[in-house]
Formats: C-alpha cells, structure tokens, sequence
C-alpha cells in the first residue's frame, strides 16, 4: 500500500477510491504526506517522544529539507490570528 494515498487504497473497491487514484497528482500526494509528517511531529513534542521527533525530522529530511526547516521553526513564531 502507498503511504500517500491509504485513503484511496482502503476505497479500492468503490468509485470514491477509483476517482482518487485517477485525479490526484504527485504534489497533492507530497503535501498531504508533508501535512501528515507536521502534525505527527506536533503530537509527538506535545507527548514530549523527542525520540520519534527526530525520527520525524529525519524522514522529513529526506523527502524535503524545507520541510525540515519549517519543522525546526515549530515553535518560533506565534501563529496568525
């Protein structure tokens, strides 16, 4: 199974799932596993595991450094009203 698209492989067998597979492209799959990687790292430093927060960043790291960098700003600056 993709780790990008588990929603549409668990709908393999509907029409919903067919029509994922077809329509999504590589970059809304990278988003939506970059999107995944932050707010797992976010539950991850709220649970205080700073072993999996640099087993995130080590991934995040390796399918985008820019990721890794929005990862290490977490926490720097306050979030827009």
């Amino acid at each position: 199974m993709s780790p990008y698209l588990s929603d549409a492989d668990l709908a393999a067998t509907t029409d919903l799932g067919a029509l994922r597979r077809k329509t999504i492209t590589v970059a809304d799959a990278m988003a939506d596993h970059a999107a995944s990687l932050i707010v797992e790292f976010a539950d991850a430093r709220a649970a205080g595991r700073f072993d999996q927060m640099s087993l995130i960043r080590d991934h995040a790291y390796a399918i985008d450094p820019e990721l890794l960098a929005e990862l290490d700003g977490f926490d720097n600056y306050p979030a827009a009203a």
